[in-house]
């Protein structure tokens, strides 16, 4: 078990293993002890990592950037999904956190009834102009004994204080079918109207999944809508023989959802982009422009195999979508990034991605892995001055030296925001500093770059620079929770504070065990 000091102590015992680089940004720990150490899961399938933090989001409150709000899944499991979510909030800029449970989204955290579901996975957060936060949330039961899955349902939680405390959940959509499963929500906030909160994610509606039980069980997984993504596109791409991956049918439409009066309740959840048999969206997200104008992006995996990113446009506040534009055509590895001297998964972004505005000029910016480069993923960049309609070449802008040593190239898991006075920053991971040969650790990195569009050309690389290593000192990756490749999270926060931007991002520090670090960057 830890504690916030002991967590702190870790690193600062970490920091003196490995000296602080120049430029390298103050970080702080802000996750303790599990509140769900007593919880029963002795019915489970799978490894549970008591005390792992992975998979963060974060928001600032727009009228005071002093307050913050953040989330995480609590307690990995190896096979989807976490116990519960815990949340946490800051009154002053970041420099110490309150961590609140998020109640009744599962049996963790004193769900009854419909609302006992045994996992929960996908923290996202937003905040309204008036202060009201939102916390989202995808929640499920166990997979059935006939192979399907169980119950699951996007929820949505409401906050009137700052994210001190968190009203019962309302369902967004939930589903017993046993053949569809929901995944990969976002939640966003119109930063003009506090009326308006749109919420998406992709549901994926599979009629090979009762046939699957007997193996699926035998191995000791769950389903995970992300792995079943990758899987599929393994088995068009690379002629993957494994009979789950080649689904008779399914599909994987956008949903999308809003709340018109500041949630006090929700339009009904509809599809707004269907990409057609044996194809998906997933990594649905939400920008708003300043005329109030909702574009949700999301990776397109076509029944081909071939990916793209790309978005769908309402002019009315969500009522109605155009059809589909497509932003930018993806390069996506079939193994994702592998660790680089014992070749194993790390389950990273692939085929992810994520999406600012820069809400003053209109400018959209896109950052995901890409493999075009080296062959292997590396972080790509590209942006759009036209509200889409059309895209610069995709840039590799990570600052990762380039070395003999393939997979020691590779940088992953981007986010993007758009800073003060246009300033963009990108953040990733990469094992630059992982010696090599070094089979017993692989040494990991978090890293943030910027570019001024009014000094530089954003879309080539050599406008990126001003690179800060964010980690104190590098960590271990083989001590991540295994959920079919390491893991800290298929996504990281990162978001506007006042002058700069804070991150919010997975670091381990023991076999086994995360934290979830923030700092904050000008």
């Amino acid at each position: 078990m830890k504690s916030f000091s002991t967590g702190t102590a870790l690193l600062l015992a970490m920091a003196l293993i490995m000296p602080v680089p120049a430029g390298a940004a103050s970080t702080v720990i802000i996750t303790g002890e599990s509140p769900f150490a007593s919880c029963d899961v002795s019915s489970e399938i799978g490894t549970n990592y008591l005390d792992a933090e992975v998979e963060p989001w974060i928001d600032v409150n727009p009228a005071n950037s002093q307050k913050l709000i953040a989330g995480w899944q609590q307690d990995r499991w190896s096979n989807g999904g976490s116990r519960s979510l815990l949340s946490s909030y800051s009154t002053d800029g970041g420099a110490s956190w309150t961590p609140v449970v998020v109640p009744g989204i599962n049996k963790c955290s004193g769900g009854r009834g419909e609302f006992a579901y045994d996992r929960s996975t996908d923290p996202w957060v937003a905040t309204s102009p008036d202060g009201v936060a939102y916390f989202m949330s995808l929640s499920f039961m166990n997979d059935r004994p006939d192979g399907g899955m169980g119950a699951n349902a996007m929820l949505v939680s409401r906050s009137t204080d700052g994210g001190a405390s968190w009203g019962n959940p309302k369902v967004l959509l939930r589903d017993t079918d046993g053949r569809a499963f929901n995944d990969k929500n976002a939640i966003t906030a119109d930063p003009s109207d506090s009326r308006f909160v749109y919420a998406t994610w992709d549901r994926l509606f599979d009629t090979s999944l009762p046939k699957a039980a007997a193996r699926l069980r035998a191995e000791g997984q769950q389903l995970d809508g992300l792995s079943l993504a990758r899987e599929r596109y393994r088995a068009i791409v690379h002629g993957d023989a494994n009979p789950r991956a080649r689904a008779a049918y399914y599909t994987g439409p956008t949903y999308f959802v809003r709340t018109r009066n500041g949630g006090k309740s929700w339009d009904e959840a509809r599809v707004i982009h269907d990409p057609g048999r044996n194809a998906q969206t997933i990594g649905n997200q939400v920008v708003v422009e300043a005329d109030g104008s909702v574009l949700v992006f999301f990776t397109n995996i076509k029944s081909t195999g071939e990916t793209s990113i790309s978005f769908v446009r309402s002019n009315d506040h969500g009522a109605t979508f155009a059809s589909r534009t497509e932003a930018i055509l993806t390069s996506v590895t079939g193994t994702g990034v592998l660790t680089p001297d014992t070749r194993e998964a790390v389950r990273d972004g692939n085929i992810l991605f994520d999406v600012a505005i820069d809400r003053t000029n209109g400018n959209l910016y896109l950052v995901w892995q890409d493999a075009r480069q080296q062959g292997v993923d590396k972080v790509a960049f590209a942006m759009s001055t036209n509200g889409g309609l059309s895209w610069s070449k995709p840039a590799f802008i990570s600052q990762t030296p380039r070395q003999t040593a393939k997979y020691r190239n590779q940088s992953f898991t981007p986010s993007v925001e758009v800073g003060p006075n246009h300033k963009l920053f990108v953040t990733y991971y990469d094992f630059r500093n992982d010696p090599v040969g070094s089979a017993a650790q692989e040494l990991t990195d978090y890293w943030i770059i910027s570019c001024n569009p009014a000094a530089a050309d954003c879309r080539s690389a050599g406008g990126w620079g001003d690179e800060k290593r964010l980690t104190p000192a590098s960590f271990n990756m083989l001590w991540a929770p295994n959920a079919r490749g390491y893991f800290v999270g298929d996504y990281q926060g990162l978001v506007r504070q006042g002058n700069g931007v804070r991150a919010l991002f997975g670091i381990t520090v023991v076999p086994g065990l995360t934290d979830m670090a923030t700092t904050r960057v000008k």
